[in-house]
């Protein structure tokens, strides 16, 4: 397959990430409701991850390695072997990716939207991009970025802030900072974890076992997380909150990450987390689709902001 090929499919992938990933905030409201947040994240991701393992063992895309040291400079770019390596440095480099991503990135926004609207979690979580731009500029010899992608960072999340407009009054409530701590924590953690995956991850090593170790990490993380911080293990058995935990470990965790990990081994950083702007829209399309929710004038118009914005970020990473 072309390289051509391989970034189209990557940015199909992208594109099922956006609409995935923008019905998860929505399933984790609801199960929210019924499990404590970080045993929620812990049993979610848990069991994605050893479906995903499961399936890279079953097909026969894991391949154990030479044994090597395992912290040996973990900034050093991996090795290039023949195919699926494990060496103990390589699962060392996934299970840290996924504390960031997954116990980071998933268990503070979990935790975070008991507390805060959909409106100021969206909008917190539309500065990923922006973060991990920062990352990649101070990360040493990361991949390279333009101008057009800077401004098209900043330009799409204007346009966010333009659409929920509203919500920026909730930053002021007191009962929202910790929520509001939450979802930046998420923020900050996921998009480290984000270059550290295109950084660390093996082309040799399929997208479905990266994230299978990523996943299975972050959801161990998740547990002891719960252990030190959930008030209560208590779960509210309720045909709402299983279908939506069902939904949120094969359709939100293991088929969503698994996808993402094929992006980022095709797209940039930035250009894959750039599903945080379309997130929103995706939502706000189907609010009006399918729920008769308004379209207001100002939203277009943060959407046509926003939609520039990515343009710009694809266009200068191209």
């Amino acid at each position: 397959m072309t390289t051509a090929q391989h970034q189209t499919r990557a940015y199909l992938a992208l594109v099922a990430i956006c609409i995935i990933w923008g019905t998860t905030y929505t399933a984790i409201k609801f199960a929210v409701r019924d499990f404590p947040p970080f045993l929620l994240v812990g049993i979610r991701q848990c069991s994605a991850g050893l479906l995903l393992l499961g399936l890279a063992l079953y097909s026969g895309r894991i391949v154990l390695a030479p044994r090597s040291h395992a912290f040996e400079a973990l900034d050093t770019p991996p090795p290039a072997p023949a195919a699926n390596p494990l060496t103990q440095k390589y699962v060392l480099r996934q299970a840290l990716t996924g504390l960031a991503t997954i116990t980071g990135g998933n268990g503070f926004i979990t935790w975070g939207m008991q507390y805060v609207s959909s409106g100021v979690a969206a909008i917190i979580g539309s500065l990923t991009p922006v973060v991990v731009l920062l990352i990649s500029l101070f990360w040493k010899n990361s991949e390279r970025i333009t101008g057009s992608m800077i401004a098209g960072v900043l330009l799409g999340f204007g346009g966010l802030g333009l659409i929920f407009s509203d919500g920026w009054q909730d930053f002021l409530k007191p009962e929202y900072r910790w929520g509001i701590a939450g979802c930046f924590a998420s923020c900050c953690t996921w998009s480290l974890g984000t270059v550290m995956a295109k950084r660390w991850n093996s082309p040799q090593v399929s997208p479905l076992l990266n994230a299978g170790l990523q996943i299975t990490s972050g959801g161990l993380g998740g547990m002891v997380l719960s252990l030190l911080f959930d008030k209560s293990y208590v779960i509210h058995h309720t045909a709402e909150s299983w279908f939506s935990m069902i939904y949120l470990i094969t359709i939100g965790s293991a088929l969503a990450f698994t996808l993402y990990m094929y992006a980022l081994r095709h797209l940039s950083a930035t250009v894959s987390s750039l599903y945080t702007y379309i997130n929103p829209l995706v939502a706000i399309l189907l609010g009006w689709l399918l729920l008769g929710e308004s379209l207001t004038a100002g939203i277009v118009a943060g959407m046509v902001v926003t939609i520039t914005g990515v343009w710009l970020v694809n266009r200068g990473a191209s």
